[in-house]
């Protein structure tokens, strides 16, 4: 049995965190307040704690409950949780004894995919599916094409860059915004990683051409607006 009152989370004891695991248990909205409550406590831009690790068999348990749910606060958030890039310390061990909970959310993952239609909960749910399947820099930085915008550093010049999201086109300017958008140069199938090649044919086996054409950009090369060398994105990002 787990002893909430002993243990952490991101903000402090965690003796809070069954009630609200309980309460949301009856809710799939994701702009719930039980679930921004959630959020905070367990999976807070990134940082988890030890109380999000207790939490992922209640949240698997939930999302198991209501395979239907496209869009299900309780994946997401047990994916996200995974995925986290500020771990606590010795959370390296984490995968391997939650083996039976991240086994679970692949294949709910896996379900999602083929349920979700608009293209903001399809990056979402790949997004939580790199997470459980491990695939690297994408597993905390794909929801960068949500945000619509990302800051990366030139490996070259360590000068800032912006890459940005129009009318689904990635272009990149310099950190101030001030240079003309030059379009990242899409990557070719033989260029690709295995983790971008997964992502690539989920959308492909289910119909997501658009945000497919999307991923393309995202895994390919970026030319510095200024010093012109031309770099791979998941190279800024790692």
């Amino acid at each position: 049995m787990t002893e909430w009152a002993d243990m952490v989370d991101v903000y402090g004891r965690a003796d809070e965190v069954p009630r609200l695991l309980a309460q949301a248990a009856e809710v799939t909205d994701m702009r719930a307040p039980v679930w921004d409550e959630l959020w905070s406590r367990l999976c807070h831009q990134g940082s988890v704690a030890p109380a999000s690790y207790a939490a992922l068999p209640a949240l698997v348990g939930m999302a198991r409950s209501r395979p239907d749910v496209a869009v299900d606060p309780a994946l997401h958030l047990a994916a996200a949780i995974i995925g986290a890039m500020d771990a606590p310390a010795g959370a390296g061990s984490e995968r391997g004894e939650h083996a039976v909970e991240i086994a679970a959310l692949r294949e709910l993952a896996w379900r999602k995919v083929r349920l979700v239609e608009a293209r903001t909960d399809v990056i979402w749910t790949l997004l939580a599916v790199a997470a459980v399947e491990d695939l690297g820099v994408w597993s905390s930085h794909l929801d960068a094409l949500v945000d619509g915008e990302i800051e990366v550093d030139c490996p070259s010049c360590a000068e800032p860059a912006c890459v940005e999201v129009v009318d689904g086109v990635l272009v990149v300017v310099d950190g101030e915004g001030e240079a003309d958008g030059i379009a990242v140069r899409e990557a070719e199938p033989g260029e690709m990683g295995a983790a971008e090649a997964r992502l690539l044919e989920l959308c492909r086996v289910h119909g997501h051409e658009g945000v497919a054409g999307e991923l393309r950009q995202l895994f390919g090369r970026v030319p510095c607006p200024h010093c012109g060398e031309v770099f791979w994105l998941a190279e800024a990002l790692s």
